[in-house]
């Protein structure tokens, strides 16, 4: 399997406008709380993790353009996850996109595979 490796940065979101109210983020945590105990979450080490991404290093499979692994980097650039990982299913090999998707909607940097390797290396 041939692989190709890309870096982006994650968009500033601009929907946050204004945060959420005491109540309505009591309710969003008691029904996350509920659904949670029902269905499973799909990266339960690294849920809380997500929000503090930067940076995403992805390796996808050069023909289907699928993603394999990734990997999250914080402001500093430091790993702070990876997956998918023990039981951690991951964020973009959990979804439908693909590499030319990934092109078209973030401004994607072809890496080399010993970079992404040595981030995927670091014990977490």
């Amino acid at each position: 399997m041939e692989t190709i490796y890309i870096q982006f940065e994650v968009p500033k979101s601009e929907s946050r406008t204004s945060p959420d109210g005491l109540l309505k983020k009591s309710l969003k945590k008691a029904i996350i709380g509920v659904l949670t105990t029902v269905i499973p979450k799909a990266n339960p080490d690294y849920e809380n993790q997500i929000d503090n991404v930067k940076s995403w290093l992805v390796e996808l499979e050069t023909d289907s353009g699928i993603p394999q692994r990734e990997i999250g980097l914080d402001d500093k650039g430091n790993t702070i996850l990876k997956m998918p990982y023990k039981d951690n299913y991951g964020y973009w090999t959990d979804n439908n996109l693909l590499l030319e998707d990934f092109k078209k909607h973030f401004q994607v940097r072809e890496i080399e595979k010993i970079t992404f390797e040595t981030k995927w290396n670091i014990p977490l």
